[in-house]
């Protein structure tokens, strides 16, 4: 890149905040993030997405609550079964 810019390596996931109640506290957390490249960027907001869903003492889901992601992107993802044409043919646990 011609930008000096410092950089998290890749990664599917990293847990940062759990839900809270607390503005000061999602700020700071949000401001303290750095961009990083994915080595496949239209999975890596799905992967997001599927941890957010499954791992919910992390995330702090009340049992009764509605659970709602927004996901907004400009990246197009894969057509169906590119998975399967790529070798990737064991679905996620």
């Amino acid at each position: 890149s011609d930008y000096n810019l410092d950089c998290m390596p890749p990664h599917g996931y990293i847990h940062v905040l759990s839900l809270t109640e607390n503005i000061a506290e999602f700020r700071n957390a949000v401001n303290k993030q750095k961009i990083s490249g994915n080595i496949d960027t239209p999975e890596g907001g799905f992967d997001a997405m599927l941890q957010a869903a499954v791992c919910q003492s992390h995330i702090g889901w009340r049992k009764e609550a509605k659970r709602l992601l927004l996901v907004m992107t400009d990246q197009t993802s894969h057509l169906a079964l590119d998975s399967k044409l790529a070798g990737i043919v064991i679905p996620h646990d």
